[in-house]
């Protein structure tokens, strides 16, 4: 049995860690049962390298609890402005980003990039094939049953007295363990046309194998069309998932294939999907760091199509409004941006820095996948990777030896030696320095005669009246 704890505590990234405990340490806090489940379970239990996205489901009212974590956050900001210490640790900044009422489901982003799903524990009845179902609150295990694999139906209690304790109902660990998937209802691709979608993209993704029955359900579901029956909601999902995936390309290629992709948009059926540009902005963004493709996915893959409809799409794909506005203005926002680095005063490293600071890192992609001019994809790559480099040299620690303390004026002595390093008017460490020493008022003989402890009481000293 594999301990949960010790997974999630050396398998998620710290900032998604601070998200379980925030999210544990409220439900708690309301006598509410919480559980880590779906795809961040099966994900642990395998063994990825890392963990893509968070999902909660908690016994009780979702409502009654994203008001405790709103409030909780609004404590946090309130109390950052007095004194005393700061809630970072315990409550990272949040923000719903959309909430669907009928399934009582809430989108979550958190500071760092952090995304989670938090949803009510609940049973399904379908009306008819690819229709919404009908819900009703439920307990954790009737809500891990009704769903579609075995693999996907665990979870881990995040309550203080179980916390780590594994619920699998459907024997989902030894399935993992065999590397397949298997459905839990005969009908389920039927009556759930989105799980035809998703079986295909997580068998590529994790090298799983189909059980022999369920490869006999998902033949005979794609033969009878049912996935042509999906809501917009379950499309836009699903196309969400697609280009939030590794090899994107290589995903949608097997849905148009398959003859799939209708059932996504019919849009995308006659339209041309660029799958060479799709791996180049894969490559791109692998040696970006921090870079997260998927926008730039989605401009390309909704680019061939008429206005009103990449609009649509991106109502649906994208959910959070700023990043449809981002995906949407993509193109005229980078050719504005690439014409002001092509003037002379790009040539300039600082300018240029002044310049991309701030700008969104898939806009950075994609005028590096899509510009033709060399002069301008190195001056974003230097921006990139020089920068950070020229940043690291910052003499930090010997400026507070001088006794400048952290604040508003050891950043302005550092922002002006990062500008002259990165513009090579600094170049050596003497120089670095040197400048450094100007810069703060303090005359390297000076200072080479004092200790920082009498350099810190001048520094912080008042002029005497006879020096005016």
């Amino acid at each position: 049995m594999s301990d949960y704890n010790f997974l999630m505590e050396i398998r998620l990234s710290p900032a998604q860690l601070r998200v379980v405990n925030h999210l544990s340490r409220v439900s708690a806090g309301m006598g509410l049962n919480l559980y880590l489940t779906g795809g961040a379970v099966r994900d642990l239990t395998c063994g990825q390298p890392y963990i893509r996205n968070l999902n909660f489901t908690v016994e009780g009212n979702v409502q009654k609890l994203l008001r405790a974590l709103t409030a909780d956050d609004g404590k946090k900001k309130k109390r950052e402005k007095g004194s005393g210490p700061s809630f970072n640790e315990l409550s990272p900044k949040l923000e719903i980003s959309h909430f669907n009422s009928r399934r009582q489901v809430a989108s979550l982003i958190y500071a760092h990039g952090v995304e989670a799903d938090l949803a009510m524990a609940h049973r399904e009845v379908r009306p008819r094939p690819g229709r919404d179902a009908e819900i009703a609150p439920a307990g954790i295990f009737e809500d891990l049953r009704r769903r579609d694999f075995s693999a996907d139906a665990m979870a881990i209690s995040l309550h203080p007295n179980s916390r780590g304790l594994l619920l699998d109902p459907t024997n989902g660990a030894a399935d993992i363990e065999r590397r397949e998937f298997r459905i839990l209802n005969s009908r389920g691709f039927l009556d759930a046309p989105e799980c035809v979608y998703r079986v295909l993209r997580l068998s590529r993704r994790l090298g799983f194998k189909l059980e022999e029955r369920t490869q006999q359900w998902l033949e005979a579901a794609i033969e009878s069309g049912a996935w042509k029956s999906l809501n917009p909601e379950s499309q836009g999902r699903e196309l969400r998932a697609a280009l939030q995936e590794e090899h994107p390309a290589r995903v949608l290629r097997q849905f148009a294939q398959r003859g799939l992709l209708q059932g996504l948009n019919s849009s995308l059926t006659s339209a041309r999907i660029f799958y060479d540009r799709l791996e180049k902005i894969r490559s791109v963004a692998r040696t970006t760091p921090g870079a997260d493709p998927f926008v730039v996915y989605f401009q390309t893959l909704v680019e061939p199509l008429p206005p009103a409809h990449r609009k649509q799409l991106a109502k649906t794909v994208l959910v959070y409004p700023p990043i449809q506005r981002l995906a949407t203005g993509m193109d005229g926002a980078a050719r504005k941006l690439a014409k002001a680095l092509a003037g002379s005063k790009g040539a300039i490293p600082s300018f240029t820095y002044r310049l991309l600071e701030g700008q969104p890192l898939p806009l950075l992609i994609y005028i590096l996948v899509r510009h033709p001019k060399a002069t301008i994809q190195n001056r974003i790559k230097s921006f990139l990777v020089r920068a950070p480099q020229v940043r690291d040299r910052l003499p930090r620690a010997e400026l507070h030896a001088l006794g400048i303390e952290p604040g508003p004026r050891a950043e302005a002595i550092l922002n002006k030696l990062f500008m002259d390093m990165l513009d090579g008017k600094i170049k050596t460490q003497p120089q670095i320095t040197k400048a450094m020493h100007e810069l703060a008022g303090i005359s390297s003989e000076h200072s080479s005669k004092h200790t920082p402890h009498q350099l810190s009481k001048q520094a912080t000293a008042k002029p005497h009246k006879s020096a005016k």
